[in-house]
């Protein structure tokens, strides 16, 4: 299952986001990516280097950047994760029910996903 997670659009106008070098920029985007799939945490930097296809060294460098940048905090038993994700990430909109009734409203809502395709 794919998920959704916010991106603030005031992150075009957020100086240390775009002061970061391009391929920074991509590695904190792909890192938001994966921080979703883990409900705010980041796995190992093992796991983050497979899922970015970089080495190891590669990844620590990217972490260290983005610590550096202010994007990616670490808890004090060392766990990372993006910069106010609790705040930016908060569940109470969950839209499931809001979209099923609008389905059932418009006389979809048997529709399967993969009939949209």
């Amino acid at each position: 299952m794919s998920r959704w997670f916010r991106l603030d659009d005031d992150v075009v106008h957020d100086r240390k986001v775009q002061d970061l070098p391009p391929p920074v920029f991509k590695g904190w985007i792909n890192i938001l990516c994966i921080a979703s799939k883990h409900a705010g945490t980041l796995p190992s930097i093992e796991d983050i280097a497979f899922a970015l296809r970089l080495t190891v060294p590669k990844t620590n460098d990217l972490i260290r950047s983005l610590v550096s940048a202010g994007l990616i905090d670490r808890s004090i038993d060392g766990e990372i994760f993006p910069h106010n994700w609790e705040k930016r990430q908060h569940k109470s909109d969950v839209s499931t029910e809001r979209v099923q009734a609008f389905r059932k409203r418009q006389g979809n809502g048997t529709m399967k996903h993969d009939e949209t395709h």
